[in-house]
Order: C-alpha cells, then structure tokens, then sequence
C-alpha cells in the first residue's frame, strides 16, 4: 500500500488533528473530510435520539439514514408538499381523486420510503409508497425494518397498508425473472378494476432514488474508504458492467443506472425526481442527462442540483464542495 505524502499528512494536521487518524483508512484527504463529517453528524443525530423517538422519527437501530440522505429526503418530502399547496387552486391536483404515489428505487433497507411516511403522513391521507430492491436479503431487512419501526410506535399504523416491499429489476436485464419496474408500478399503483382499464392513470408524484453510483475503478483504487468497501454490500455501490446495452456511449459506467431511472421516471410521468449522486460533479451529468432526453419532449421539466446556495449548504451541513449532492426534477404538464 502507498505512504500518505507527508504534505498531505501535515495539511490535514493543520485541518482538523483528527484527520491523519482517519487518512489511515480512507488514504484520500477528501475521503478523510468526509468520514470526519458523517462521524459529527453521526454524534450530533445519537445526542439528540431521545427528541427524534418523541417526534417520531424512523431511526431505530436497524434503520440509519446516512445525514446525506436523511437531508435529500426530507428536502424531497418538502417538495411533494410544496407541490400539493401549488396544485391548490389548480385544475390538475396532484392526487387527482388517487392515492399520493410515491417509488423509492434501490431501497436497500427501505430507510428512505419510512421516512417519507412519516414526513408525509400527516399531510396526504391517502398515501402509497412503494420501495423496489432487486437484492431479495435488503428486501427482507426492508420488511423488518417496517415492522421494527411499527412495534416501537416510530411509524403510524397506517404505515402497514400504505409501504411496500418489491422485488424488481430497475435496469431490466431480464434475471431470474425478476419483474419489470413499470410490471410493479402496474400491480401496485395501477390497479385494474372489473374491465381491463385501469382504476388511475399512469403516473407518480414523487420518485426517489440512491442508487449505485461509484464506478469500479474508484471501488479499487483506493476513492472509496475501506470501510465503506469493508461493510457495506458492493451491490449497492457499484452499478454491474454487464448491463451496459442501450446505454450512450457518452455515459460514464457508474452513471447507467441514472439513465434507466430518467427514462422511467419520463414513462411513469413522474412530477418530482430526486436523485442522490456521489458529488458535484456527478450531479452535473445527470442533469446534463435529462436534458439530452427532454430536449424533444413537451411539457416543463426543471432540473436543480441541491444543495447548491451558500444557505442550504450551510445549514444542511455540507460542504461547499466536496461530498455527495442530489438532483430534483420538476415535471409540469397537463397529464
């Protein structure tokens, strides 16, 4: 293994005197700031766990939300209501008689779609919230996760009937005859009534996603912390290289996975994306993305990185430059 530069040793000295313990694991000062960063977050969430429990949040012990996604979430959550108070006086409401359709892809274990219920509970009566894995082990960390949170009162009961657990391929490779995102959106979204029309149309108000988004090389040499690579799932980090077809050549190998996401969140008319990225500049591209794939639609899509004011970033606890960031995408038509 490569020796850290000493220059590098004393600039993070002069950071922060924690950072040289943690460069003995991450090997990268960026990596380093990052690991620091989660590690107060971390501190700063458990000292304040006894306030969480009695305002209900998710977060027993087996449903930890990285602060980063904690952040994308309640931000997207923020947004879907933002949207409702919009659509007040609207001709087209959100929910338009239907339930509030809300797809978590890549749920791993289904922190991100407990949260949303809870965020959004209260608000929309009528809820449906629907998480997609293709990983049948975090689809039963999922489901326990729901019931944990269930039992210790974190979640309304209503959360029984309104979260679910599927599985499905989201970059439709055809495995183990695993179902199609759009066969799960048709069985539980929907729903066919006595005819063979459906009860609602097509589409979705909210859909969500921290898929994999680091690339292979950056898995091995040394971009990744180890202890990323040491505890967590490779399959939720790094998307498959054999899953490359349809894909333009101009997208990056640890981006494919938000070009399937764009296109069914196009297909599945969805009003708001949020997508996490692994930084800046990844953001960049998966807004560069949907542009391209727009570029000929109707109809109008807005696409934001967040966070991105000094504001935001400040009080959400990021930095200005380093670490992860997510897309929103608005969508506005007369569907």
């Amino acid at each position: 293994m490569p020796r850290i530069p000493t220059s590098v040793l004393i600039k993070a000295y002069r950071e922060n005197s924690l950072l040289p313990l943690l460069l003995r694991e991450c090997r990268s000062l960026t990596s380093a700031r990052n690991e620091l960063r989660w590690l107060r977050e971390r501190a700063v969430h458990d000292s304040q766990s006894a306030s969480r429990l009695t305002k209900g949040s998710p977060f027993g012990w087996r449903t930890r939300l990285r602060s980063d996604t904690e952040s994308f979430t309640v931000q997207a959550a923020k947004s879907v209501r933002q949207m409702a108070l919009e659509h007040i006086h609207d001709s087209h409401p959100p929910q338009m008689g239907r339930p509030l359709r809300v797809l978590d892809l890549c749920t791993g274990t289904g922190c991100i779609a407990l949260l949303l219920h809870t965020l959004l509970a209260p608000h929309f009566k009528d809820l449906k919230i629907l998480g997609v894995d293709i990983s049948d082990n975090a689809l039963d960390l999922a489901q326990t996760n729901l019931e944990h949170n269930l039992r210790r009162g974190l979640l309304s009961n209503d959360a029984l009937t309104q979260v679910y657990f599927q599985r499905a391929d989201v970059l439709d490779r055809g495995l183990d005859a695993s179902l199609t995102v759009n066969e799960v959106l048709d069985q539980h979204f929907y729903a066919l009534g006595g005819n063979t029309e459906p009860h609602y149309a097509p589409g979705l108000d909210l859909l969500i996603s921290n898929p994999p988004y680091i690339s292979t090389t950056d898995f091995r040499n040394g971009t990744t912390s180890r202890s990323v690579r040491r505890f967590e799932p490779k399959l939720a980090l790094v998307p498959p290289t054999a899953s490359n077809s349809g894909i333009p050549e101009e997208c990056n190998p640890e981006d494919i996975f938000y070009h399937h996401i764009l296109t069914l969140s196009l297909q599945s008319i969805a009003k708001i994306t949020v997508l996490e990225c692994g930084d800046i500049m990844q953001a960049r591209r998966v807004v560069d993305m949907h542009k391209r794939m727009v570029s000929k639609m109707s109809g109008y899509f807005d696409a934001q990185i967040w966070p991105s004011s000094e504001r935001d970033l400040a009080e959400n606890g990021f930095h200005h430059s380093d670490g992860a960031r997510c897309v929103i995408i608005t969508r506005r038509d007369n569907v």
